[in-house]
């Protein structure tokens, strides 16, 4: 095989490697790069992609009590992002791309919503991802430590 032949040859694979990695969406263009994730300290929902097309607006959490002045059982964070794509186009983006066992869920009028139970979760743990007109909000709830 001659020296043209071989880089020819070089060339086309290298090609081959970028087209193939780009139709598996390339995990930093699909919104599945970790490192760059607002959810670096969540406890189930880190492994959630972000869309790639929302931008991060603001964190919001929250406490759950079985009775009125009782301790807390559930805790909750939630992040929020402002989407620009229609909500259909975000909802195929999550359908694809969440972990394996996440399931649709019921979801107000106009929303589309998924359901995760990650495999280390207790009852009622979860993340969940509601995607509605402008905005994309994941959550997930936990268990709240002994004493909180």
């Amino acid at each position: 095989m001659s020296w043209m032949q071989r880089g020819m040859l070089v060339g086309v694979a290298g090609l081959a490697g970028l087209i193939v990695m780009s139709r598996n969406g390339g995990s930093k263009e699909a919104g599945l790069d970790p490192e760059k994730s607002p959810m670096k300290n969540a406890v189930y929902a880190a492994p959630v992609p972000v869309y790639y097309g929302a931008d991060f607006r603001e964190t919001t959490g929250g406490n759950y009590y079985e009775t009125i002045g009782g301790p807390v059982t559930f805790t909750s964070k939630s992040w929020f992002f402002v989407i620009k794509d229609p909500v259909p186009d975000v909802a195929a983006f999550y359908s694809k791309n969440l972990p394996a066992g996440a399931h649709p869920e019921e979801a107000m009028d106009g929303e589309m919503a998924f359901e995760w139970i990650p495999p280390a979760a207790v009852e009622g743990e979860s993340v969940s991802v509601t995607i509605r007109d402008g905005e994309l909000q994941i959550t997930e709830v936990v268990k709240a430590k002994s004493g909180s």
